[in-house]
């Protein structure tokens, strides 16, 4: 029950993410290493999900009876490479993970010498019974219940979650969705809750990803200050939720420092501008901050981009 959460949300690609414009702006050396580690989870969907399938693999063993052994096996496996991430990178839940860890060696002690003797290629024995009680209305009732159970909580959970995180839906990009450096008016408006104006932004990031609450976007400004926010659009209106700028250890749950409110247009060479009160950004497309979402896949042999 403890693994499912984590299971389902890996799997619908909500715990980690997906790697989004607003990431653009960060810069290696700002980043915490679970910063690092969740962004490195995002960039792959598809290790993402496979990590979470990896979990729930282990949870559908786990519940019912004969295979049990094999779900405590794979649960141990998996909770030991989490435990060791989490413990390299930081994250905050290493003594769950590594009680997960430990419950599973724990479930598997009974059937350890069956183990080694199917690794050893002999012959492993008659199975360990799953069994706590052989009273034999126990066993009735248990035979049937315990399995309906187990599937009424592997069917339930993931309907549960995926229909409260809308099945990790990324959603459909605006069409000012990008990364931009930008060109400020020489009239400024002050930004809420720091020391800086609109002419103090040297970039901006839209990104494409995002829910009901809004998509991610990030701002740069010309003294290395960093702010993320929040946006959400209605019609050409765009309105931006920040968050403090980014200063040491803060927690990933943050209240808001203020909201800037933008109208949007596309310039004639189709870049964006954007006003507010008396100030204008003028949006230019910067290739290079979004080399690494447009890079894609490539299947045959080619000089290697590592950069």
């Amino acid at each position: 029950m403890s693994l499912l959460p984590y299971a389902w949300t890996k799997i619908f690609h909500v715990q980690m993410g997906y790697a989004d414009y607003a990431d653009a702006l960060v810069q290696y050396g700002e980043m915490s290493p679970m910063g690092l580690l969740w962004r490195f989870m995002a960039f792959s969907p598809t290790v993402q999900f496979l990590a979470g399938l990896a979990e729930l693999i282990a949870v559908i063993l786990l519940l019912f009876r004969r295979s049990a052994w094999l779900g405590a096996l794979i649960a141990a496996l998996d909770m030991s490479v989490v435990f060791l991430l989490n413990l390299t990178f930081d994250v905050p839940v290493k003594q769950l993970s590594g009680a997960m860890a430990l419950v599973g060696l724990i479930l598997l002690i009974p059937n350890v010498p069956r183990v080694v003797r199917f690794a050893l290629g002999r012959s492993v024995g008659p199975a360990v019974s799953g069994l706590i009680w052989r009273n034999r209305i126990f066993v009735r009732i248990t035979r049937w219940v315990s399995p309906i159970l187990a599937i009424v909580i592997i069917i339930g959970s993931g309907l549960a979650i995926g229909i409260s995180l809308r099945w990790g839906s990324p959603g459909t990009p605006e069409e000012i969705s990008g990364v931009y450096t930008v060109t400020a008016s020489s009239k400024t408006t002050p930004i809420d809750g720091t020391d800086h104006t609109t002419a103090d932004i040297t970039q901006i990031a839209f990104g494409q990803i995002g829910s009901r609450s809004g998509k991610r976007m990030s701002v740069r400004y010309s003294d290395g200050d960093f702010q993320d926010g929040v946006y959400s659009v209605d019609g050409q209106s765009i309105t931006v939720e920040l968050f403090p700028v980014r200063k040491g250890a803060q927690a990933p749950v943050r209240g808001p420092s203020g909201t800037v409110e933008f109208r949007y247009s596309t310039t004639e060479d189709g870049e964006f501008s954007l006003r507010t009160e008396d100030s204008e950004l003028t949006l230019h497309n910067d290739d290079e901050r979004r080399f690494l979402f447009d890079r894609g896949f490539r299947w045959g042999p080619e000089a290697p981009v590592n950069r």
